[in-house]
C-alpha cells in the first residue's frame, strides 16, 4: 500500500502541485465573506503544502527501496534554509508589499491589509525558492548517490551509481564553469564536484555536477575510501 501511495504522489508533477498559491488570492479576496468561503481555499493551500512534503518523503522511501540494501547504508543530508538570504529577501518583499498596498488600497474594494497579505503570501508560496533556496536532499547508499533538487516548479530526481562517477572533488563554487549546480543556495561558496567517467557527462543535460551538503565532512565519511581520497583534493 505504501509503495503504491509513493508512486502516486511521485507521479504528480511538481508544477501541478505548486498551483495551490492561486487559492491564496481567493482566500484574501473573500476574507470578509462567511468563513466557509475562505476555509475552502485555505484547505487547498494546506493540501498543497502537505503534498510537497509528502513527495519529498516518498522520494526518500522509494530511493531506499530501490537502491539501498536491507540493512545497508542510507545516509541523508538536507541543507537547511540560508537564514541570512531569507531574512534579506523577505524584508525587501515586506517593504515593497507595504508600499504597493499603500498606493493601491481601495482598488478592487481591497483594503491595505488585504493587498499587503495578498502580495506577500502569494510571493512566498509561489516563489518560495527565491526566499528560502531550492529544497535539496542528498542520499548516499552502498550503490551510489541520490539527489532530489527542486529549483522552481520542476524537480530533478537523480541516482548516480558509483560506477558512473570517476571522482568527487572538494572545490569552490564557480558559475563560470560548465557545471550543473544542485545546491540549496546557488551562491554557496564551497561544495563537491562530481565528475563522470563518461566524457559526455552523466546525461545529455548534466555534465559535471556540483553539490553542497550541509555537513560536508560527514558526507565525505560516508563515501568509499577511494572517493574520500579524491574528495580531499581541491580545485
Amino acid at each position: 500500500m505504501k509503495q503504491s501511495l509513493d508512486r502516486f504522489i511521485l507521479a504528480l508533477p511538481l508544477l501541478f502541485i505548486k498551483q495551490f498559491p492561486y487559492a491564496w488570492i481567493l482566500v484574501i479576496a473573500l476574507w470578509s465573506w462567511p468563513p466557509n468561503a475562505s476555509a475552502v481555499f485555505s484547505s487547498i493551500i494546506v493540501i498543497g503544502l502537505i503534498a510537497m512534503q509528502w513527495q519529498s518523503a516518498a522520494w526518500l522511501s522509494n530511493t531506499r527501496r530501490e537502491h539501498a540494501l536491507r540493512d545497508g547504508k542510507f545516509y541523508v543530508d538536507r541543507p537547511g534554509v540560508p537564514i541570512k538570504m531569507a531574512v534579506q529577501r523577505l524584508t525587501i518583499l515586506i517593504l515593497i508589499s507595504g508600499l504597493l498596498a499603500f498606493l493601491f488600497k481601495g482598488y478592487f474594494d481591497l483594503s491595505f491589509w488585504q493587498i499587503f497579505f495578498l502580495l506577500t503570501g502569494f510571493s512566498i508560496f509561489y516563489r518560495d525558492t527565491m526566499f528560502f533556496g531550492a529544497p535539496t536532499t542528498y542520499v548516499i547508499t552502498d550503490e551510489g548517490i541520490g539527489i532530489r533538487f527542486a529549483p522552481s516548479h520542476i524537480d530533478y530526481r537523480l541516482f548516480l551509481n558509483f560506477k558512473e562517477i570517476n571522482s568527487i572533488k572538494k572545490t569552490m563554487n564557480s558559475q563560470e564553469f560548465d557545471w550543473n549546480i544542485f545546491a540549496r543556495p546557488q551562491n554557496v561558496k564551497e561544495g563537491l564536484l562530481l565528475i563522470p567517467k563518461d566524457p559526455n557527462g552523466f546525461s545529455k543535460r548534466i555534465k559535471k555536477l556540483f553539490i553542497a551538503p550541509k555537513d560536508m565532512q560527514k558526507f565525505l565519511e560516508q563515501l568509499p575510501p577511494s572517493y574520500i581520497m579524491n574528495a580531499t583534493r581541491s580545485g
